[in-house]
């Protein structure tokens, strides 16, 4: 028996309404596309996400303007909730989370499907690399070596990136990989095969210090292969913020799923001194900053996005 939660919802006007949690994280806000739409001016459009992860509840604040708050203390990114904490969005919402026993939840499979032969490959890890490359986890002649990779968070979401683009991807969504169509599915429940699920091997170092002779700077060393690049300028202080939210939250003892994840807008005002509007720009930064590193001999896709977050996957950080 596993259990299962509940976000529970206390009406102005009496009674109670109860919505189900589940690993796909539940949007709150303003915003009528939120599961749960709330009508109160001290709530942002965009305003928080809660999910259940390994058998807890983490709610995730989504840079709202007048804040979300566990236990009286301000969230800055995420934090785990338990049935006893005291949950409060804006000036005045209060929510709570209650638990129950029930059967373990079956976890989905997902697939990558070739559109033309119908031809699927299960999704084995937390990303997919397609391409040339030997190391490849589906290769494909003539294409380039990294043509496209698949990653897939803990928390539901599937991105693709590819040297000129990445954003998420739905179900069923037909995209194109070196001129064949495939699509995500998720694999027929009766017969899901099991998947292991683990840390990509990223041996990668970070040495980075805020007050380098030419102001924030990182250096990325791959000691398997001997391979590092120095980063100044914006790049140096995106890998900088970056390095140093891994740290604190390892320090802090986070889980790995959780670990790293700074808010955009946070990145955007470590970098530029405040959080700017245009989240291109931002977009363009990650961009130039993984296509050096790839030029340099580096997987980039270990900087990762998601819905309003940004990480850096290391193995070790030294922050001078």
């Amino acid at each position: 028996m596993a259990p299962s939660f509940e976000l529970v919802v206390e009406l102005k006007e009496g009674g109670t309404q109860y919505l189900p949690l589940a690993a796909k994280p539940l949007a709150i806000g303003r915003s009528p596309a939120s599961d749960l739409v709330l009508p109160d001016g001290t709530i942002s459009w965009h305003h928080a996400q809660v999910w259940v992860e390994h058998s807890q509840v983490w709610i995730r604040d989504l840079n709202s303007r007048n804040g979300t708050f566990v236990d009286k203390e301000r969230v800055r990114t995420s934090a785990a909730v338990s049935p006893e904490s005291e949950i409060r969005l804006g000036a005045r919402l209060t929510l709570a989370i209650r638990s129950s026993e029930k059967a373990a939840p079956t976890f989905r499979v997902l697939q990558l499907e070739d559109l033309t032969d119908k031809v699927r490959f299960t999704l084995r890890a937390e990303r997919f690399n397609i391409g040339s490359a030997a190391d490849a986890d589906l290769r494909i002649e003539g294409a380039e070596d990294r043509a496209a990779t698949l990653l897939i968070h803990d928390d539901g979401e599937v991105w693709i990136g590819t040297d000129d683009d990445e954003r998420p991807l739905a179900l069923d969504e037909s995209f194109e990989v070196a001129g064949r169509e495939y699509r995500i599915v998720a694999a027929p429940r009766s017969h899901a095969p099991t998947v292991e699920w683990g840390d990509h091997p990223y041996p990668y170092r970070v040495e980075a210090t805020i007050d380098g002779p030419t102001g924030p700077q990182a250096r990325l060393v791959d000691d398997e292969r001997g391979v590092e690049k120095l980063l100044t300028g914006n790049k140096g202080v995106l890998l900088y913020l970056l390095a140093k939210k891994l740290q604190e939250d390892r320090n802090g003892g986070l889980g790995r799923s959780e670990e790293g994840w700074c808010n955009d807008a946070d990145v955007a005002r470590g970098v530029w001194g405040r959080a700017t509007r245009e989240a291109n720009t931002l977009h363009v930064l990650i961009y130039r900053t993984r296509n050096t590193l790839k030029k340099a001999g580096f997987d980039p896709w270990f900087i990762e996005k998601r819905q309003w977050g940004i990480r850096a996957r290391l193995r070790e950080v030294i922050l001078k």
